[in-house]
């Protein structure tokens, strides 16, 4: 357990799952205008980052619709759209959603439950710094699947509790937010998440992917994060099955 801004953060010994408790109230309403202030400083770093991250998912499967849960401001659409992709958006914050909309991006405001899109309307869902924040993630993700066609791809990126930085930091650890961050997974229960909402959890390919301009350093990034974890963020890719 550890303890930090009046909450308390379990960690389940079976499955590895921790939890914040008592659950943060107001969960949404804090992301109003100053706690995207630091996101929009960084946007040039964001969109070159939302770039490798494209070159990584396009090593798996080519441009498509794709659906960007948590989309903030909307760099990430911005970035997918560049590369071909049919981008989409969605965010509880309507501030977010406003300043995405003022770049020209299909944003929606609303978490994914209650936007209700019809079943297999996306090729790609992607999940960046979103799964911490979800008051219930098998139910998110039973959405998530719903909303995929068969055989598509999800991508989440998330802190990882299993990382030896938490281990190190405990409290100070960066990621731990009990007032905002719901769950923190390690890729084990993450995993079990996964495969128990209806998907098998993959990786990038190193060799045979497609070709495309920057695929040789996406090749490289894959194989680096085969044998070395140096980030305390992790991403985890799975298919939709059938």
């Amino acid at each position: 357990m550890v303890h930090k801004d009046s909450h308390d953060v379990y960690r389940c010994r079976q499955c590895g799952l921790a939890f914040t408790h008592p659950l943060p109230h107001k969960l949404y309403e804090q992301y109003d205008s100053g706690y995207f202030e630091l996101y929009r400083r960084r946007r040039a770093f964001r969109l070159k980052r939302a770039d490798a991250r494209l070159r990584q998912i396009e090593l798996i499967m080519r441009p498509g619709k794709l659906l960007d849960i948590g989309c903030s401001l909307g760099y990430f659409l911005e970035a997918a759209n560049a590369r071909g992709w049919d981008a989409c958006g969605i965010d509880v914050s309507a501030y977010a959603v406003n300043e995405a909309r003022k770049l020209g991006l299909n944003a929606h405001v609303g978490d994914l439950e209650q936007i209700g899109f019809e079943s297999s309307s996306f090729d790609c869902v992607t999940m960046w710094d979103v799964l911490e924040h979800v008051p219930d993630p098998t139910k998110h993700m039973r959405e998530v699947r719903r909303v995929l066609v068969s055989g598509g791809l999800v991508v989440i990126g998330t802190p990882n509790v299993d990382h030896f930085a938490f281990r190190l930091k405990r409290d100070k650890w960066r990621h731990l937010k009990p007032a905002e961050h719901v769950y923190y997974f390690g890729r084990s229960s993450v995993e079990t998440l996964l495969r128990k909402t209806g998907f098998r959890p993959i990786k990038p390919p190193v060799w045979a992917a497609p070709l495309f301009p920057g695929h040789l350093r996406a090749r490289v990034r894959a194989l680096f994060s085969r044998v070395a974890q140096p980030n305390d963020v992790m991403t985890v890719y799975a298919r939709a099955e059938e």
